[in-house]
């Protein structure tokens, strides 16, 4: 199979789609970069447009890099479908997959060269993008702030997730014989993933951060009443407003909840990503992953008023990047199995002949 492997490499390198492809990965994150120092700088006011020097808070330059050396997380799958299932698709239809297996290679082989190839295209322009993100950031002067590497390997988590889209685009185009069937299922999904990812990510919360919260506000609330800040009445319906089940999100919690802790599909909601208008929820890179703030203002909003610094000590609430990113490639990992498993089964029943 390496031989195998190292002949679809060649071909790959030889494909003018794969170079264009790899030519926006240089050129479009330098170009972002600078749209930003633009944004930074630009004064517009009646007298005219004017530049002011670049001064960033350490906060907004580790956000802005963040920003910008994470986007391809959500450039990189439309450009993935797209290759993938057109390269794979062109050899199928033009018999270019049944001609390996006359020559003997078994399906099992030629299954996983493509698997392996599109996976290995996929980290490629990945670095690529990061890379070149990293080079804007700098000539621009506006970092790169990489939080001493830590910010490392969240990216390198972000690429173990985007593989199994890599091994989901690569199953879809081997199992079809038509080629612009496998291209419109892989642009639909990426379409609707960012829409996916956007509910699922808002029920992220676990069961013992929800809990935790209705314990600490119940216990407020007791004392409040005891002090006669609150009357019996008025301390019954806070506590039945902030409840657990209230904080999760109700019903839906029940149904999303087990689709975010059984899939990636959580990941921009989890890591602050930017989606696909390059936005994220906040302008913040966090250190840790933490209901605390959250709570807080919830709670406030409410009347009532609990500092964060509470929250972070109850069970559930606060986590650290690292576990998430552990949690994260654990699952990648399994579902690039089961992708890859599913994706062979299909593609070992296709008629080929």
């Amino acid at each position: 199979m390496g031989k195998l492997l190292r002949f679809e490499l060649k071909r790959i390198r030889m494909n003018l789609f794969f170079w264009i492809i790899t030519a926006y990965c240089v050129v479009w994150p330098i170009f972002v970069a600078s749209f930003y120092r633009l944004m930074y700088t630009i004064n517009i006011s009646e007298s005219g447009i004017t530049f002011d020097k670049l001064s960033m808070t350490p906060e907004l330059s580790r956000y802005t890099s963040w920003l910008i050396l994470s986007a391809f997380f959500a450039e990189m799958p439309k450009f993935m479908a797209l290759f993938t299932c057109l390269y794979i698709g062109k050899d199928t239809g033009d018999g270019f997959v049944r001609n390996k297996i006359i020559a003997g290679h078994s399906r099992l082989s030629v299954f996983m060269t493509n698997n392996i190839a599109q996976s290995l295209v996929t980290v490629f322009w990945c670095v690529i993008y990061v890379c070149f993100a990293a080079i804007g950031l700098k000539i621009t002067g506006i970092g790169p702030d990489i939080n001493g590497g830590e910010m490392l390997m969240r990216v390198a988590t972000a690429i173990i997730v985007l593989l199994v889209m890599s091994a989901l685009f690569t199953s879809l185009a081997m199992a079809f014989r038509n080629r612009a069937l496998p291209v419109v299922l892989a642009i639909l999904f990426t379409m609707i993933i960012g829409t996916v990812t956007m509910v699922v990510g808002m029920f992220n919360m676990p069961k013992a951060a929800a809990d935790s919260y209705e314990k600490c506000c119940a216990t407020v609330i007791e004392q409040n009443v005891t002090e006669g800040i609150y009357t019996e009445a008025e301390g019954k319906a806070l506590k039945k407003m902030h409840t657990s089940e209230n904080i999760r999100g109700g019903k839906p919690w029940l149904i999303f909840h087990p689709v975010y802790q059984a899939t990636t599909a959580g990941f921009q909601s989890d890591f602050n990503m930017p989606n696909a208008l390059g936005l994220s929820s906040d302008m913040s890179y966090r250190e840790k992953y933490s209901f605390a703030e959250s709570f807080t203002e919830t709670a406030a909003k409410g009347n009532v008023f609990i500092e964060s610094k509470t929250f972070d000590k109850e069970p559930g609430v606060t986590a650290s990047y690292g576990s998430k990113c552990l949690e994260y490639i654990l699952k990648s990992v399994i579902w690039y199995a089961v992708v890859t498993v599913a994706g062979f089964i299909m593609f070992r029943k296709k008629d080929l002949f």
